[in-house]
């Protein structure tokens, strides 16, 4: 059968779909691209908000007009908590996080069903292996944990995945990069949906694991994917320190400058902890990138708190920030909390917060301008090459080969990034 797989939300849904990917092709499936004509649809799905849930709804009915004959599956985080509302949208078979990763065996199931583990992550013991990773072979992303055990009042996505930390063994970490780097791969991502948990139920610490991937041998650099403030500690400044592949960017979660609100979110570190942090980072580089997730709108925000945040963004002088509405979460306690704030108050702060976050973002990138950079070239479009930096700053280049880390030279700073030439000594 032809399949397409659309993949919606995190870093490890991405992983998670290349996993899908190359079980279906090892059984016999042809994968094509997500907009051709295909048997099945695969839909990877996300339920941090109601946008992300909205965007899955929207691309099953699309699918529905465009390939009435086609079987739409949908999988991943949205079933896991509402499979009937996914089966009401006109979806005809409904997997969870735990079927998902035995696909195949569900692929050729009549519509409609759904089959989902409410609690699969007490009894889960399967763990993904990727072979061969993004067809791109610039960049591929490798899930090292699953699950966490923290109780932010915000997010469902714990229910959708689990109160247990689940980590991979180091081993078969280290075989799934060694794999992946001999393939060609350039730029290995660790991720997780609460990495920084990682080694928690087996002993070991975050940085066990990177230092033996920084052992494998190749031309290859590591990039960390995103880490809780709470969990960055001496370990991870020492690995920042001393590692000769880790690039210095980091996604840190900061949700609000204000501390009333962090601790409504149920979140375990103050403002002022946070901004400790940024500090101790750019002490190792006073370039460290660091991007960050905010949440507008939470309940019982007032216009003081939300100024908080505003100043948070422009203090810590963030690289790029992922600004989200709040959104209510069913099951979550801030679903249930008074003084809701209205949908254009959010609308006018996130705009407002928005349009300070780019010029902040922009600010940082002026600050490059001179400095050479390593971009991982990804491709060539309308004459430039385009790629990522090791700190995750977008670059357009004149010249380049596309799989390649390029040594360039920043001369100019647009909207979106930055333009470099080649380094010359």
């Amino acid at each position: 059968m032809k399949i397409a797989i659309i993949t919606f939300g995190c870093k490890v849904n991405q992983y998670e779909s290349e996993y899908m990917a190359e079980v279906l092709e090892e059984n016999g499936h042809i994968i094509v691209p997500e907009e051709s004509q295909a048997d099945v649809y695969i839909i990877n799905s996300c339920a941090v908000t109601h946008t992300a849930e909205n965007k899955v709804k929207n691309r099953i009915r699309r699918i529905k007009r465009a390939y009435p004959s086609s079987k739409v599956m949908v999988v991943g985080c949205y079933p896991q908590l509402s499979p009937e509302e996914v089966l009401k949208v006109g979806a005809d078979v409904v997997l969870g996080n735990k079927e998902k990763k035995e696909i195949w065996k569900y692929i050729s199931l009549e519509k409609p069903s759904f089959f989902v583990d409410r609690a699969y992550w007490l009894r889960d013991g399967k763990v993904e292996k990727l072979k061969a990773g993004y067809i791109e072979k610039t960049r591929a992303f490798v899930k090292v944990e699953d699950g966490c055990d923290r109780s932010c009042t915000y997010c469902a996505i714990r229910l959708a995945r689990g109160t247990k930390i689940r980590s991979k063994p180091i081993e078969q970490s280290v075989e799934e990069i060694e794999g992946l780097v001999k393939m060609g791969f350039k730029e290995i991502v660790i991720t997780g949906i609460n990495l920084g948990r990682y080694g928690i139920d087996t002993g070991y610490h975050l940085t066990d694991l990177l230092w033996e991937i920084e052992k494998i041998e190749g031309d290859f650099r590591i990039r960390l994917s995103s880490l809780n403030p709470e969990d960055v500690d001496e370990k991870i400044y020492n690995y920042f320190r001393n590692s000769s592949k880790v690039c210095h960017h980091l996604h840190l979660s900061l949700q609000s400058g204000s501390n009333r609100i962090l601790k409504k979110m149920n979140r375990s570190y103050t403002k002022e902890e946070f901004m400790n942090i940024v500090e101790s980072l750019r002490k190792i580089d006073p370039y460290f990138s660091i991007t960050t997730d905010v949440i507008v709108g939470f309940p019982g925000e007032t216009e003081r708190d939300f100024l908080e945040s505003v100043e948070a963004i422009k203090e810590a002088k963030f690289s790029r920030v992922h600004a989200f509405r709040y959104s209510k979460r069913a099951g979550t306690l801030a679903a249930i909390m008074k003084d809701q704030i209205p949908g254009n108050v959010k609308r006018d702060r996130i705009n407002y917060l928005e349009n300070v976050a780019k010029e902040v973002a922009k600010e940082y990138r002026k600050n490059l301008v001179g400095k050479r950079a390593k971009v991982l070239v990804e491709n060539k479009r309308n004459g430039f090459y385009r790629g990522y930096d090791q700190y995750y700053i977008y670059h357009e280049m004149p010249s380049g080969k596309t799989g390649e880390i390029r040594e360039t030279k920043i001369v100019h700073v647009t909207d979106e990034g930055v333009v470099s030439v080649e380094a010359r000594d």
